[in-house]
């Protein structure tokens, strides 16, 4: 998965209207800084039960349109055989586990203003390796713009202005809770 070109023009166009303009939101927020995959695990793979539920139907459907249309019953049993020997090698075959694209990177995770300890992050997002030693584990930082998966923000911590380098995604199961450093 690389990066949505789309997200990129967005991004660079809301910079700009940043650094020229300065009606956009502003919001104090934590965040906390780590190294992870800055793309989203996705797993759009059908599991045993769906694989099974799919090859049934669809030999249920060639049986009766063989039967159906006068086809000879050796056919339609021959078919309801594949069907049941394919379901058979699908149900006892073992499902690789959902892989990622992407590489580690450094992280960025901000977190919503009344956060409390235990509470997962708003959106995570790359970073340099710079602004990862610059940044620190844990700290507060200005918002500008929307804190969202998707979004385009920057982050201000003193003087230094963050920029997301990948489309913020949601949080994981394996990302930091607040409170965790």
């Amino acid at each position: 998965m690389g990066m949505e070109s789309g997200w990129q023009h967005q991004q660079r166009a809301f910079q700009a209207r940043v650094l020229t303009q300065s009606d956009e939101g502003v919001d104090l927020r934590p965040y906390c800084t780590f190294v992870g995959s800055p793309t989203p695990e996705i797993d759009h793979r059908a599991g045993r039960i769906e694989r099974l539920l799919v090859i049934s139907v669809a030999g249920a459907v060639a049986v009766t349109a063989v039967l159906s249309l006068g086809g000879a019953t050796e056919i339609a049993a021959l078919i309801a055989s594949f069907t049941g020997g394919v379901a058979l090698i699908t149900s006892i075959a073992a499902i690789p586990p959902a892989t990622r694209d992407g590489g580690w990177a450094p992280l960025l995770a901000i977190y919503s203003p009344n956060v409390k300890p235990g509470d997962r992050s708003v959106c995570v997002t790359e970073i340099s390796i710079d602004e990862l030693d610059l940044l620190g584990i844990e700290g507060f930082g200005t918002v500008v713009g929307e804190i969202r998966p998707g979004a385009s923000f920057g982050l201000f911590v003193d003087d230094y202005l963050v920029w997301p380098r990948t489309p913020p995604r949601g949080p994981e199961a394996t990302d930091p809770i607040f409170g965790s450093a």
